[in-house]
């Protein structure tokens, strides 16, 4: 692999609207018996369709909705674009970090988008990948989430657009205004895999949540939320609250909060960060500091590792300490990725009413 080459990154096009036209034309994909899985896209005009039946890949769970190369004698270029459901809410950034990494994808750039509090992060990306051959490939990824209208969960798109890195310079601004310029033809009026319920804190307070998570409450300051499918917990967000008197800095929060895990009796531990302050806003309407923190959860009776997250904030004289305890990552499925989209919502919707 050449590490020491620099490969761009283009997030404008440099063609006038008349050299455009020439350049490139629009494809409609309606190949598929399903209309939900049709889309346009727009390709160089040296591209032409190469298979439009959808074909299943169940080694790295996709199934191909169109696939496209060139025709003439410029530079190779083929783009492919295909489609997973999935049962749960999540970003569609993380649902593509996951593929790249099963197909052993070196990611060169990124560019996330979107929001939280809304549909979700999406991913623009960049990728280098070596074959058994020794030939290099690089690829642009583009992704895109709607609802499944027929069976429930989410459909989760990728368009990739891919070349020889001998080629990539040449081809770098095409590859950009393909993977840029493509859209469902018909998307539901849901942009997400799962609906959204309202959790009343009272006094006016809420947070969402996906609909496949319920909630219960175990005490006065402690709210717990939980991911359970066919009697299985995948995942738990625990929320615990503090008045300003008892708790005056995130550090103490932490302890107090942590304290559950290091009573040798039960054989739990945690082992964990120390805190950090998180440079991005999860949620401007707070205007509140938010303090993280990242581990492990060990459990010896029950031979269970688990991820853990923490993140803190005060705010309205309350200091918030919310608590995810679930999967790790891992290439089989997709609680990690569920778990951590609902922790995201959770944040990034939270709203505290004056009082």
């Amino acid at each position: 692999m050449n590490n020491h080459i620099s490969y761009d990154f283009p997030l404008t096009s440099p063609f006038t609207k008349e050299e455009m036209q020439q350049r490139y034309w629009k494809c409609l994909y309606t190949s598929s018996d399903e209309q939900m899985l049709h889309y346009w896209v727009v390709l160089p005009q040296s591209l032409k369709p190469a298979e439009i039946n959808p074909v299943d890949f169940p080694q790295v769970g996709l199934v191909n909705i169109g696939r496209y190369f060139t025709t003439d004698e410029s530079p190779y270029l083929e783009v492919w674009a295909a489609y997973e459901r999935c049962e749960w809410e999540m970003n569609a950034s993380d649902w593509l970090f996951k593929k790249l990494d099963l197909t052993g994808e070196k990611v060169l750039h990124r560019r996330l988008v979107g929001k939280a509090a809304e549909n979700g992060i999406f991913a623009d990306v960049l990728t280098i990948k070596t074959h058994s051959s020794g030939d290099e490939a690089i690829s642009r990824y583009t992704v895109q989430k709607d609802y499944n209208p027929d069976k429930g969960g989410g459909n989760y798109f990728l368009l990739k657009a891919s070349c020889a890195s001998r080629d990539y310079a040449a081809l770098a601004d095409d590859i950009f205004f393909t993977v840029a310029n493509w859209n469902l033809l018909h998307r539901s009026n849901l942009a997400l895999a799962e609906l959204l319920t309202t959790v009343n804190l009272g006094a006016g307070s809420s947070f969402k949540i996906p609909l496949s998570w319920k909630t219960k409450v175990i005490a006065k300051n402690r709210l717990v939320i939980e991911h359970t499918i066919d009697d299985i917990n995948y995942g738990v967000v625990n929320f615990i609250f503090y008045p300003e008197s008892v708790c005056h800095t995130p550090e103490e929060v932490f302890d107090k909060c942590t304290a559950r895990f290091h009573n040798q009796d039960d054989g739990v531990t945690l082992i964990a960060n120390e805190l950090e302050s998180v440079e991005d806003n999860l949620n401007s309407e707070l205007q509140s500091d938010f303090y993280t923190s990242t581990g492990e959860i060990n459990s010896q009776h029950e031979h269970m590792r688990a991820f853990y997250q923490c993140y803190i904030f005060l705010k309205k004289g309350v200091w918030c300490y919310t608590e995810l305890v679930g999967r790790h990552r891992n290439q089989s499925d997709y609680h990690f990725e569920a778990n951590k989209r609902c922790m995201e919502l959770i944040l990034s919707t939270m709203h505290i009413q004056a009082q």
